[in-house]
């Protein structure tokens, strides 16, 4: 055993002083085998780059911008002499506060986030023309002048009373702007208006007075409707005392009427007889103290009496 373990190891040594004979022999050939796996190593990994998902490469040569953009994913270029840039594509935010003035003169602070997005297809001119700084070279001062623009065509009310419109307005003179520029604008939020401490007491004012107006208002609306209510009432009654009045007195000329004509009948068929029936009718039994002129009396007793013996 023993043996078998110094003949391994008598082995062992031989290859290794073999080999470092070769290498001292050889010693320059190793070193340029060296370099070469060194340098074909670093030759792979220049000759390709990674761009991430929402990015875009721009392709510089002894950094010169290239007209080809990279896109997502593995891309070749050459080790050495080529680099990339990258640039963001996705949608991307600024926020600015401005002092303005609007129409009416009021000044106005004005806080505005703008979301934004390059043009994937012009991410090369966009770096040959601002590098990375498109944000505090462009987009914000720009924010800055079209917010000056909008707030002027507008009063410090209608700053408030018209904020969709103002928005819109804003939008379309950015995007304007920034569209030279090959950045797309994809929204605007004006997320505050701060006036100064005398206009807002002006309004507060205003409101108050208008609130109390409208209240006037509402209670002359009321009064004016009960007193329509009277009235219409009123008019009923007098419609309705017309009608009563009317119906009676329809009915008094048709009684009257009535009468007129019993009379004419009972005129027509009048007779001695028949009237002294009438009067008799009408008798009381008793035979006036005192009979002569203005007694009215014009029934002859005699005849009452009955001559048979």
């Amino acid at each position: 055993m023993s043996n078998r373990s110094f003949d391994y190891r008598e082995d062992r040594d031989y290859r290794a002083s073999q080999v470092a004979g070769f290498i001292s022999r050889h010693s320059g050939l190793v070193a340029v085998l060296l370099i070469v796996v060194v340098f074909g190593g670093a030759i792979y990994v220049q000759g390709f780059a990674r761009v991430p998902s929402g990015y875009r490469g721009v392709l510089l040569t002894w950094g010169k911008v290239e007209d080809r953009i990279l896109s997502e994913g593995l891309n070749f270029m050459i080790p050495f002499m080529q680099s990339v840039e990258l640039m963001n594509v996705q949608l991307q935010k600024a926020e600015s506060t401005e002092d303005t003035a609007t129409r009416d003169l009021q000044q106005v602070t004005t806080t505005v986030a703008v979301n934004f997005r390059l043009n994937p297809n012009m991410v090369n001119r966009i770096y040959s023309d601002l590098r990375q700084d498109y944000v505090s070279r462009v987009i914000k001062p720009n924010i800055e002048e079209s917010l000056k623009a909008a707030t002027a065509l507008y009063t410090a009310e209608e700053l408030i009373s018209k904020r969709t419109i103002v928005k819109a307005t804003l939008d379309d003179i950015l995007a304007e702007r920034l569209m030279i520029f090959d950045i797309e604008v994809v929204s605007v939020s004006l997320t505050d208006f701060q006036f100064s401490p005398s206009f807002k007491a002006a309004i507060e004012a205003k409101v108050t007075a208008e609130q109390s107006a409208l209240e006037a208002k509402n209670k002359l609306e009321q009064i004016r409707y009960e007193a329509q209510q009277q009235i219409i009432q009123a008019e009923a009654l007098k419609n309705a005392t017309i009608a009563i009045a009317e119906g009676d007195a329809q009915a008094a000329i048709i009684e009257a009427d009535a009468t007129a004509a019993a009379i004419e009948v009972i005129t027509a068929q009048m007779t001695a007889e028949y009237a002294q029936y009438l009067w008799l009718t009408q008798w009381d039994g008793k035979l006036p103290a005192v009979v002569g002129e203005g007694t009215g009396l014009i029934i002859d007793i005699n005849s009452l009496v009955d001559e048979s013996p």
